[in-house]
C-alpha cells in the first residue's frame, strides 16, 4: 500500500506516465540524472560484466582522469537494480511476456506527439518502482518495530500512522527516488531491529554479530553518509555499556557487528579510505578499547569516576585515532564536512560551503519545521517520553543504591556478629 502511495505521489508531481523516455531522464534533476546514467551504463552495455567494467574504468565523469566509480559514488543500488532489469528482460523476452506498453501522447498547444511506454519493461520505470519496492518493505519493518518495541499490534499502527503523519519530514523518496538515502534508509531500519533485538532479549550469540554485520554492509554499501548515522549508534551502545544497562558481552556482539560490516564494506568499495578514516571507525576502535580495559576501570573502586574515566578514554582515543588516521592516509576529501560545521558558526567560508548551505539542508532548522513537527505531536510526544525515561532511569538508580547499601549494612551487621 505505501509503495503504491509513494508512486502515487511521485506520478501527481511529474506526470511520470505521459512523458517520453528522454524527457523521463530529464525529470531526474541534479544528482538523481547522475546516478541513474549508471544504472544506464549497466542496462546498457553489452554484457553486465562489460557494464560493470565500464563504471569502475569511468573516463567520463572526471575526464581526463579515469575512477572507479563504485568507489567514490556507492553505485551499489544502480548494480544490483540493473542486473536485475537484465534477468527480467532476459526471462520476459524467452517467456514472451510483454513488459510494457506504450502508446503516443498528444499533448496540444502546438506541441508534437510523443511516444510513451509505461511497465517495468521501461528502465525508468524499473528504477524507481525498485525504491518505491523497498520502501514499502520499510513501512511493514516499522509496523513490526513498533509492536515488538510495545509488545502490542496497537504500538505498530501507532507508529505507521507518526510515520504518516510527519510523512514530509520522515522521506524524501517520493520527490526523489533516485537519491542514496533512498536505499539506505529502508536497511538502516533493519539494521536498528536487529542491534534492538539483541539489546532486549540479551543476546550474546555471535549469530547475531553476523546479522548486524550483513544488514550494515548492505546499508554501507548504498549511502556515502551511512558512517554518521551509525556513529550515534556506536555512541548509544557505549554508553548503555557504561551506565551498565547492558553487560559487556552484548556490548561487544554489537561492536562486533559493526567491525565486520565496516571491514567487509571498506574491501567491497575497493579500498574507500573515506571509512577508514571516519569518525565511526575512531569511534569503534575507542569503544573496544574501553570495553577491552573494563578489569583497569574495576580497580578506581567508585562508579561515577569509573563512568568518567571510561567517557573520557572513548572521546581521548576517538579524536586522536581520527587525527591519526587523516595524517597515514593523507586523505582531505572529508574536510568539506568540517568547513560546514565551521561556516556555521563562524564567518569562514569558500566555495564548497557556499554551494552546500544554499541547499535548504544544510541550513539551521527552520521554525516551520518545527511547527510542523508539533502540530503532528511528535515533538511534544518525544518530550514526554524523554521526560518518562529520564525519570524511570533516575528511580532506578535511587533504588539499586539503596539496595547496595542495604546489602553493605546486612553485611557490617553479620559480620559484627560473627566478631563478638
Amino acid at each position: 500500500i505505501f509503495r503504491t502511495f509513494l508512486s502515487t505521489l511521485f506520478e501527481n508531481d511529474r506526470h511520470f506516465s505521459h512523458l517520453s523516455a528522454l524527457e523521463r531522464e530529464l525529470a531526474f534533476r541534479t544528482e538523481m540524472g547522475f546516478y541513474f546514467s549508471y544504472f544506464k551504463t549497466v542496462i546498457s552495455a553489452d554484457s553486465f560484466i562489460n557494464g560493470l567494467y565500464k563504471i569502475m574504468r569511468d573516463n567520463i565523469t572526471e575526464y581526463p582522469s579515469t575512477i572507479n566509480t563504485l568507489k567514490r559514488f556507492n553505485l551499489y543500488p544502480e548494480v544490483i537494480i540493473g542486473a536485475t532489469f537484465r534477468i527480467f528482460q532476459a526471462t520476459s523476452d524467452s517467456l514472451n511476456i510483454r513488459t510494457k506498453t506504450c502508446w503516443t501522447v498528444n499533448r496540444g498547444e502546438g506541441l508534437s506527439p510523443v511516444l510513451s511506454c509505461e511497465g517495468l519493461g521501461e528502465p525508468a520505470y524499473f528504477y524507481v518502482e525498485a525504491a518505491f519496492l523497498l520502501n514499502g518493505l520499510m513501512m511493514g519493518l516499522f509496523f513490526l518495530f513498533g509492536a515488538y518495541l510495545s509488545k502490542s499490534m496497537f504500538g505498530g499502527l501507532i507508529t505507521v500512522a507518526c510515520f504518516m503523519f510527519n510523512h514530509g519530514e520522515a522521506t524524501r523518496v517520493m520527490w526523489t527516488p533516485p537519491l542514496r538515502e533512498s536505499f539506505g534508509y529502508p536497511l538502516f531500519v533493519l539494521q536498528m531491529f536487529i542491534v534492538t533485538y539483541v539489546i532486549r532479549e540479551k543476546k550474546e550469540s555471535s549469530k547475531y554479530s553476523v546479522l548486524i554485520a550483513c544488514s550494515q554492509i548492505c546499508f554501507m554499501l548504498s549511502w556515502q553518509f551511512a558512517q554518521f548515522a551509525l556513529l550515534t549508534q556506536t555512541i548509544a551502545a557505549i554508553a548503555l555499556y557504561m551506565l551498565r544497562y547492558i553487560s559487556s558481552a552484548i556490548c561487544k556482539v554489537i561492536l562486533f557487528g559493526q567491525t565486520i560490516g565496516l571491514v567487509v564494506s571498506f574491501g567491497l568499495l575497493f579500498g574507500n579510505e573515506m571509512l577508514l578514516t571516519s569518525f565511526f571507525a575512531s569511534s569503534l576502535l575507542a569503544a573496544w578499547v574501553v570495553t577491552v580495559l573494563w578489569k583497569c576501570y574495576q580497580k578506581l573502586g567508585h562508579s561515577f569516576i569509573i563512568l568518567l574515566s571510561e567517557g573520557i578514554t572513548f572521546i581521548l582515543v576517538t579524536l586522536v585515532s581520527k587525527l591519526l588516521l587523516a595524517q597515514i592516509f593523507r586523505l582531505e576529501d572529508d574536510a568539506h564536512i568540517g568547513e560546514i560545521l565551521r561556516s556555521k558558526f563562524t564567518n569562514f567560508q569558500n566555495f564548497h560551503t557556499m554551494l552546500y548551505t544554499c541547499a535548504k539542508e544544510f541550513d539551521f532548522i527552520e521554525y516551520e519545521t518545527i511547527w510542523k513537527l508539533s502540530i503532528t505531536l511528535l515533538i511534544p510526544s518525544g518530550l514526554i517520553a524523554f521526560i518518562a525515561v529520564s525519570i524511570h532511569l533516575v528511580k532506578v538508580e535511587i533504588n539499586y543504591k539503596k539496595i547496595k547499601t542495604k546489602d553493605l549494612v546486612d553485611n557490617s551487621k553479620s559480620t559484627n556478629l560473627q566478631t563478638r
